[in-house]
């Protein structure tokens, strides 16, 4: 199967208690990596500096094909987890990548194309009708919605072009914070119906336990397994995109419990997923 992701790569400064590390990041980071380990055939456009681009030599190094797009800055994020949930995070910036544009996607091929930016304006929302139109499955990540850039801080804010623009999706990605921004409820379930009902045909839900799958008709559900804070990061990523190689071979109910069990492998160490 073949999946392509686009969206910024981060050189991200993540601050675990009190904890600093530099690594590696960015959804398509983590996703295409995982995907890639799982057996896929994965393409990534991205962006960023070309002075940064070694920090990311892990992608082609498991065998993605990564389009690095030019930049004259990267994107870079500090990621602040202050205590010991993994759904507690702070987020500032310290520099962005340019928005992604046309011209930038007019390669793209048919096949499960993956939208995950990490901030609003990164990948243009006018951008994902002609996205549409070269997927046979359309995949988007509810962060690069949602959190806004303000004064260098991350913020969350409901997304205005959400009604719009949810319909062009077969599947949408939320976490537990994220559903309530979009939806106003706390319970993920009431969450996911309302996401469904405004027009992703799939929803799925992270969350501290586990995640959740809505096709509209039936909710799946798996828990994560043991985890470590340090592996917090890359967590919905890596879920979404086992979940997206595991429904080309199982049902949903499978595919559910297999992208939950690789999850909770990854959160055993910080960084991509190893296989």
């Amino acid at each position: 199967m073949k999946i392509t992701f686009i969206g910024h790569v981060s050189k991200d400064v993540n601050i675990i208690i009190d904890k600093k590390m530099i690594v590696a990041g960015g959804g398509v980071f983590f996703g295409s990596i995982a995907a890639s380990q799982l057996g896929a055939e994965v393409t990534v456009f991205t962006k960023c500096a070309t002075e940064d681009i070694p920090l990311f030599d892990k992608m082609p190094n498991v065998g993605v094909n990564t389009r690095f797009l030019h930049s004259p800055s990267s994107t870079s994020i500090e990621n602040v987890y202050p205590t010991s949930n993994p759904d507690d995070r702070r987020s500032r910036v310290l520099s962005l990548a340019e928005p992604f544009k046309i011209a930038d996607v007019q390669d793209m091929n048919e096949g499960i194309l993956h939208i995950n930016p990490l901030w609003y304006g990164e990948f243009p929302e006018e951008l994902i009708p002609e996205v549409r139109k070269k997927a046979n499955f359309l995949v988007g990540d509810a962060q690069g919605f949602l959190r806004n850039v303000e004064n260098g801080t991350m913020t969350y804010r409901d997304w205005k072009g959400k009604e719009h623009y949810l319909k062009y999706f077969d599947l949408f990605k939320v976490d537990i914070n994220e559903s309530k921004i979009l939806t106003g409820d706390n319970d993920i379930k009431i969450g996911a119906k309302v996401i469904h009902d405004m027009g992703a045909s799939i929803v799925i839900t992270t969350h501290q336990k586990g995640v959740s799958v809505y096709d509209g008709k039936k909710f799946y559900e798996a828990n994560f397994g043991n985890w470590k804070l340090e592996g917090r990061t890359g967590r919905g990523d890596t879920c979404t995109a086992a979940f997206l190689v595991a429904m080309n071979k199982m049902d949903l109910k499978d595919a559910t419990r297999f992208a939950a069990d690789i999850t909770s492998k990854k959160m055993q160490y910080p960084g991509p997923y190893h296989g």
